[in-house]
């Protein structure tokens, strides 16, 4: 491979004469001397990406091989053929991803639509991060609520009689509450009830409600040494704000 064969394979690449198999198929065969005669960072840009499509492929590889052709002062006319078809594949994708997000809307209003003026944050939350293997599950009966209590031997906070009346079991990315496991814990000379799980630290991280103040801890057990940490001032601010916050980092 001679840098005048490379001058014209990039020649034609830059005026839109090339399908995506002739390039990736000539590329795959001479990348070595791409490089060696182009350059580390030449040959980075113009490499084509498993992860790309063909056709934005076909644009990357253009724009990064007219400018090395221009470095070396070689006039070629830059075709947009390959630009407008990246175009029009990002303006499908943007379509196909509002359309996915319109039903994914209609499916959260219709499973979860009670949700919305008792937790507004937290389902518009939903309607963005929802997928069909998260598991939310409708809340319990007051009767239901009122024997778990004795069980515990407590009268459950209004803010969790609240939540369980309307979800028994909430399982997120990195998020399990279930009604079914609440517990009593003591965890540093301290009581606790014990939620779920909220990884929000570590895996594992266990989701505790203070029941003196209230308040909203995780018991980060991978701190060393492991230590509760306060993360909401009550659990209506944990599903408002700190939930919330959470879910739109894996949107």
């Amino acid at each position: 491979m001679t840098q005048q064969e490379i001058i014209e394979k990039f020649t034609s690449l830059s005026q839109g004469k090339l399908i995506a198999q002739e390039w990736v198929g000539w590329f795959t065969e001479h990348k070595d001397s791409i490089e060696k005669i182009c350059g580390r960072t030449t040959f980075l840009k113009v490499k084509p990406k498993e992860s790309f499509s063909d056709v934005r492929n076909l644009y990357i590889g253009q724009l990064a091989a007219f400018d090395w052709l221009t470095s070396k002062e070689i006039t070629v006319d830059l075709s947009d053929l390959y630009k407008k078809g990246w175009e029009k594949e990002f303006d499908d994708f943007c379509k196909a991803e509002k359309q996915k997000e319109k039903q994914l809307q209609k499916e959260v209003e219709n499973k979860f639509g009670y949700l919305k003026n008792i937790y507004p944050k937290f389902f518009r939350q939903l309607t963005k991060s929802y997928s069909n293997s998260d598991v939310i599950e409708k809340g319990q009966e007051h009767e239901v609520i009122q024997s778990k209590e004795k069980e515990l031997s407590i009268q459950l906070p209004e803010d969790l009689v609240t939540w369980y009346q309307n979800v028994s079991t909430l399982q997120l990315e990195g998020i399990d509450i279930d009604f079914k496991e609440l517990t009593i814990e003591t965890i540093q000379q301290k009581q606790y009830l014990n939620l779920g799980e909220f990884w929000l630290h570590g895996d594992g991280d266990q989701l505790l409600y203070n029941l003196e103040n209230n308040n909203i801890y995780i018991f980060a057990h991978e701190n060393q040494p492991p230590k509760a940490i306060k993360i909401a001032n009550s659990f209506t601010d944990f599903i408002e704000k700190k939930m919330v916050t959470y879910l739109k980092e894996y949107e």
